[in-house]
């Protein structure tokens, strides 16, 4: 949502427009909570976070100065609440790329003597290779530090240039370009040689590993996809791009997940006991 957009509606909200005010969170949730998703890497977290940020972006709308964009006042907020919220999780998740390419490795291993091109035509492992590849792009994020995720989610799934970047994180363009290089850097490493999606001669693919999934007796089960989806070209447009912006196709090639419609019933609530409507309390326990 643009300032052209989104001011309007923020003076209205503060004036006590209720109306105002759930346009201006529509206009921001999905994102919001593709942005916690992208960081925490589950679900359930993700929509606890969402709700906690937008909660605190209803609260804090009058204090909006317009020093920066709305977007990036949103953002700040975000990255903020998500910082402490991925640091506290990633202690208790120890995620790694080296567990990462372990698993990858001991899928390969599995698969050595099987034939890929007589599973082409077999559409419910297309979708179980789709789902493990949206998971495995995940868990690339999360076996990085927390600030170099930050970094590479704003800028390589958000495009949010590096000024945009800096602002949001609280930092110079340099250490931001500083985050975001080293991020690249340690993706470029981990997925060279690897990942068929950006390495047309690594062994390792989607199916591969769906497959290794199936023979361990655990077939992947599908979460992330509507069934009403169009089926990807993953690798569509690869072999025309550098390796960097392989790096990102492959990150940006994931659904436009949206809040689920339960955290938005919630917030609707958490609107209507706003206190800058005069409605009441906004507390997070409040929230049925």
């Amino acid at each position: 949502m643009n300032d052209h957009e989104a001011l309007p509606l923020i003076e209205a909200a503060v004036a006590g427009s209720e109306r105002a005010l759930e346009q201006l969170i529509a206009g921001i949730q999905h994102q919001v909570y593709r942005l916690s998703l992208r960081m925490l890497g589950s679900p359930a977290d993700a929509q606890d976070a969402s709700q906690e940020i937008l909660i605190r972006i209803v609260t804090s709308l009058a204090s909006f100065e317009r020093r920066s964009t709305f977007a990036t006042w949103v953002h700040s907020i975000a990255a903020n609440h998500l910082r402490d919220a991925a640091e506290r999780r990633d202690r208790r998740a120890m995620a790694s790329l080296d567990a990462m390419a372990e698993r990858l490795d001991a899928g390969l291993a599995a698969t050595a003597h099987a034939d890929i091109g007589s599973h082409r035509d077999d559409p419910a492992l297309r979708h179980e290779a789709r789902e493990l590849g949206l998971r495995c792009t995940q868990g690339m994020l999360m076996g990085l530090d927390v600030d170099q995720r930050l970094a590479l989610v704003l800028s390589e799934i958000f495009g949010v240039d590096t000024a945009h970047g800096a602002r949001v994180l609280g930092i110079s363009p340099a250490a931001y370009r500083q985050r975001l290089s080293r991020g690249r850097r340690r993706l470029h490493d981990f997925l060279q040689g690897r990942c068929g999606l950006v390495d047309e001669n690594a062994r390792c693919s989607c199916t591969r590993q769906a497959l290794a999934c199936r023979a361990a007796g655990h077939p992947v089960k599908i979460r992330n996809m509507s069934r009403s989806e169009p089926e990807p070209a993953l690798d569509e447009g690869y072999r025309e791009l550098s390796l960097m912006h392989r790096i990102a196709a492959v990150l940006r090639r994931t659904p436009e997940w949206k809040m689920p419609e339960e955290v938005t019933r919630r917030l609707r609530h958490v609107i209507a006991a706003s206190p800058m409507l005069g409605h009441g309390d906004t507390s997070a326990s409040g929230v049925p």
